[in-house]
């Protein structure tokens, strides 16, 4: 048996998406490779929780000077593989320490300077992995679509109604991830709310939406907007929208899966420069970072799509064939094969 630990961070500010897929690939490890996994994170009370509902341990981090504490939730869990899923400033000299007392090392989608440290990364095929500079890594770097980590959920048949679009008003999916700290569920529903033309809208909020007196002053037509809370199935809610508006992170893969021609607004330059890889794949349209969006940029290309369900139903297309939902399972297979061979 195994023994996995697992490093990311979660909060409201900082958002859920690492912690989500890090849960979706402790779950494949467990369930279907016998592994032990525990978890490190730094201490905030909704992090511990999803990890609580997981079952997963964890070693929380108290005080923010502390720079044994990753050696000794390592040493106390014996891991014989360390999953890094963040951006903390960690250092290089700390993960070559890891690596030569024989820890494998995992790292997802990162890019700070300890990706040199690693034994195997992984990413989406996005473009600021080829302006990395990688001459001093030694390891083996994996970048595609088919790498994506997703719940085990997505990784199910993703195949959607083609048909849908024809058969009913158009419904648009709202969803700016776990916490929404920018605000967007609140920009998005003032924009949508202005556009003529029959469709409705389904905004989703998380358990750590930190904008609920604002929204509950908004106004809204009624009976074309609802607004759920802590949603247990995005997927099947996903299933059913014709097109999304959404925050870009981890839910702009998971929307890619499920076929969702989506509008993104992006909370940094790297997440816009991630969402570029969306574009060129024709899977959806990118507003760039929010702040330097206007009001009529969503208006406009949430309106085009809304019209349009011949490019909607292009996009659909595109979007599932290059998100499979499996990433989860490959790089779970991947992590066993070098930990049963020795293979670094």
């Amino acid at each position: 048996m195994s023994a996995i630990l697992i490093r990311c961070d979660a909060s409201p500010m900082l958002g859920f998406g690492h912690i989500v897929r890090c849960l979706a690939l402790a779950d494949e490890l467990r369930d279907r490779h016998d592994c032990t996994v525990s978890f490190a994170v730094h201490d905030d009370p909704l992090a511990k929780a999803m990890l609580k509902e997981h079952d997963y341990p964890a070693f929380i981090k108290t005080a923010p000077t502390d720079p044994a504490w990753m050696d000794d939730a390592l040493a106390a869990c014996r891991a014989q593989a360390l999953v890094l899923d963040v951006r903390d400033g960690m250092t290089r000299e700390a993960v070559r320490a890891w690596r030569k007392r024989g820890v494998l090392i995992v790292d997802l989608d990162d890019p700070e300077d300890k990706r040199l440290e690693a034994d195997v990364a992984f990413y989406p095929p996005v473009p600021q992995v080829q302006r990395m500079d990688w001459s001093d890594f030694s390891g083996r770097l994996f970048a595609g679509w088919e790498w994506v980590i997703l719940r085990r959920e997505f990784g199910l048949s993703c195949q959607t109604n083609p048909t849908r679009s024809l058969s009913r008003e158009p419904l648009c999916l709202v969803t700016m991830g776990g916490s929404d700290p920018a605000g967007l569920t609140l920009t998005a529903l003032r924009a949508l709310a202005e556009l003529p033309g029959a469709f409705t809208v389904l905004a989703v909020i998380g358990r750590g939406f930190m904008h609920h007196a604002a929204l509950n002053n908004l106004r809204m037509p009624e009976g074309r907007f609802d607004v759920r809370e802590n949603v247990t199935d995005m997927r099947a809610l996903m299933k059913q929208a014709d097109l999304a508006v959404a925050s870009f992170g981890v839910t702009a893969y998971e929307l890619a899966c499920m076929g969702v021609p989506a509008v993104y607004l992006c909370l940094t330059d790297d997440h816009a420069q991630s969402a570029s890889a969306f574009v060129k794949a024709g899977m959806a349209i990118s507003l760039g970072r929010h702040d330097l969006a206007t009001q009529a940029d969503l208006k406009g290309a949430a309106a085009s799509l809304l019209v349009d369900s011949g490019r909607r139903a292009a996009m659909s297309r595109a979007a599932r064939q290059n998100v499979d939902g499996k990433g989860v399972s490959r790089i779970a297979q991947g992590l066993m094969e070098r930990l049963s061979y020795g293979t670094r």
